[in-house]
């Protein structure tokens, strides 16, 4: 996936002056991007991979100088690149590795919170970047993406713009309860996919018709399944009941409802937790289990990813036309990693290690 990065880059236009230009743009997007693959994401970070990994990078990418972009040539290439031709760079790969559009897959939809760029924490006018994710749990990748000011507009009204504008069927978007919505809804199934979406008090009436359907009447199946991971034994029980009772105008394409339990103990403690979801689909209790289980997986593999292994949460960067360009780098990290095979992004890059050419393997690197 790098090498064909790799070629996008050399198509960008060069938005530069001639005079002074020591490094070919592409030169310098490559090298920002095995910086950021390293895990090092700022400008001084990145300036400091470049002293670190120097005669590796001069050697592999061919530099006719014994030296390397400096910080001021990294935060100008950043500054100076347009969000859209990064977006680019994500379209066109997902286009070559996501695979056929219209085969089967669950897409987990979620937004995280860009908590570098909040301004004015203790007001109204308080304002910060949201980046959307698309996960697919077929292929680990984040096929869409997409940033809003959380001042200008909402998730829910993003999402389903999304949506909208998706060019995908024959999926099943998996949402939390944020988006229980007849529009979302409604779009969902305009656009020829189906969904699987959490029901909580925001959607009261349909979550206590849910809740009384689920006392009365018999599931038409039912999987429990215990995990014994962590320090906790947790029973799970997900029982599948007919939609046609449910009876809201509001989801006419309402198939069946899913009731989950979970109890047992964390720790010491016990634990109950009952929750309910609607699904576009009649599936058999196994397959819920296992895709409502697969939904929060953009939590553990995205989100917690880009904190705790990319440090996204703890960037200094505050610029909002910045912090989006970095955050769809490391989104374009964590999809390289994911088309090499590797679920664990330590793991990539342990196995990348100092050997970048492992993954530079094509010998017209150098061409233009």
């Amino acid at each position: 996936m790098l090498n064909s990065l790799i070629k996008k880059f050399k198509l960008v236009k060069d938005f530069r002056q001639n005079q002074g230009k020591r490094y070919q743009l592409w030169v310098v997007l490559t090298i920002i991007m095995l910086a950021i693959l390293t895990g090092y994401t700022s400008y001084k970070e990145i300036a400091q991979f470049c002293q670190n990994e120097k005669h590796q990078l001069i050697n592999i990418l061919k530099i006719p100088h014994n030296k390397l972009p400096s910080y001021s040539t990294i935060r100008r290439v950043i500054k100076g690149l347009q969000t859209a031709e990064i977006e680019s760079f994500f379209e066109a790969i997902i286009d070559e590795f996501y695979g056929d559009k219209s085969s089967k897959d669950w897409i987990a939809i979620d937004g995280k919170k860009l908590k570098n760029t909040l301004t004015n924490y203790a007001n109204e006018q308080q304002n910060m970047l949201v980046m959307i994710s698309w996960f697919s749990q077929n292929t680990n990748l984040v096929i869409k993406t997409k940033t809003f000011e959380s001042k200008k507009s909402s998730e829910n009204a993003q999402v389903k713009s999304m949506i909208e504008n998706c060019g995908l069927v024959n999926k099943v978007f998996t949402l939390d309860a944020l988006h229980c919505s007849k529009d979302t809804t409604k779009a969902i199934i305009d656009s020829k996919n189906d969904y699987l979406i959490t029901v909580k008090a925001n959607q009261i009436k349909l979550y206590n018709r849910l809740k009384d359907l689920a006392k009365i009447e018999k599931p038409l199946t039912v999987y429990q399944s215990k995990d014994y991971s962590h320090g906790r034994y947790i029973i799970r029980t997900i029982s599948v009941f007919n939609g046609k009772n449910v009876q809201q105008k509001n989801y006419p394409h309402l198939q069946c409802f899913i009731k989950v339990e979970r109890t047992g103990f964390r720790g010491e403690k016990e634990y109950n937790e009952t929750i309910y979801y609607i699904s576009s689909q009649k599936l058999k209790a196994e397959i819920f289990a296992e895709r409502i289980k697969g939904h929060w997986l953009i939590e553990n593999q995205v989100h917690w990813v880009k904190d705790v292994i990319f440090n996204e949460d703890k960037s200094r960067i505050k610029e909002l036309n910045v912090a989006d360009k970095f955050s769809l780098l490391i989104t374009l990290s964590m999809n390289i990693y994911r088309s090499l095979g590797f679920i664990s992004i330590k793991e990539g890059q342990s196995w990348l290690g100092r050997n970048y050419a492992k993954i530079l393997l094509i010998s017209d690197l150098n061409s233009s």
